[in-house]
């Protein structure tokens, strides 16, 4: 019985996991389209979205069953009761990248960003992949390590959404140019955010504790 039971606590893990993978190319795939104005690329991305939702379903299905057929106790409640917090915010991070594409989307067939501010989004999409890649990661190996140090990296998407918004002022742009820049820098900020928010999940669930050591 226990052998099965673990069984499905693994067949969870891997959901979350394709959850953050799906995630992570979803704002991928959006960061591309929004440097290159590709509205298909975007609208492809929205549609998507039913995928990480669906996921989501499974997940909150999964940990029903766990919950009523077996009596779950310690690091093992503890990871079942996590996961409905991780699959939140995963979920969340997966619409985050659809508002990307929304804009995207919206604004086509102009380009949603100015040419000013295109290397600042393509350095918010790169440290984006970056962190959905490492989470991806410590989804998979229950990585300590990675979870407690993924807010530094995190650090470089708050940087270049402060960069961002230092230029708001008497943009010269138009209001509603500014307006989607400011949207845009923070849907990325975000997706850092909730990103973070798992790592803090898995550090609790391997070690019960809720203080996290960035250094």
């Amino acid at each position: 019985m226990a052998n099965v039971f673990h069984r499905h606590l693994d067949d969870l893990n891997g959901l979350l996991v394709d959850m953050a993978r799906r995630a992570g190319a979803a704002m991928e795939r959006a960061g591309a389209a929004l440097l290159e104005a590709d509205a298909a690329a975007a609208e492809a991305v929205v549609a998507a979205d039913e995928e990480i939702n669906a996921l989501q379903f499974r997940v909150d299905d999964r940990i029903v069953a766990l919950m009523t057929q077996y009596e779950p106790v310690a690091s093992d409640l503890r990871f079942i009761l996590g996961a409905v917090r991780i699959s939140v915010d995963l979920e969340r991070m997966g619409d985050l990248a659809k508002h990307v594409s929304k804009t995207v989307v919206m604004r086509s067939p102009a380009a949603a960003i100015p040419e000013s501010l295109r290397e600042d989004f393509a350095a918010m999409s790169r440290a984006a992949v970056r962190i959905s890649e490492k989470l991806v990661r410590i989804l998979a190996e229950h990585d300590r390590l990675g979870a407690a140090q993924l807010g530094l990296d995190d650090d470089e998407l708050d940087a270049v959404q402060r960069r961002i918004h230092e230029q708001l002022p008497g943009f010269g742009y138009g209001p509603q140019a500014a307006v989607d820049a400011a949207l845009l820098a923070r849907f990325f900020e975000r997706f850092g955010d909730h990103a973070v928010r798992v790592s803090h999940q898995v550090v609790y669930l391997v070690t019960g504790d809720v203080h996290l050591d960035r250094s």
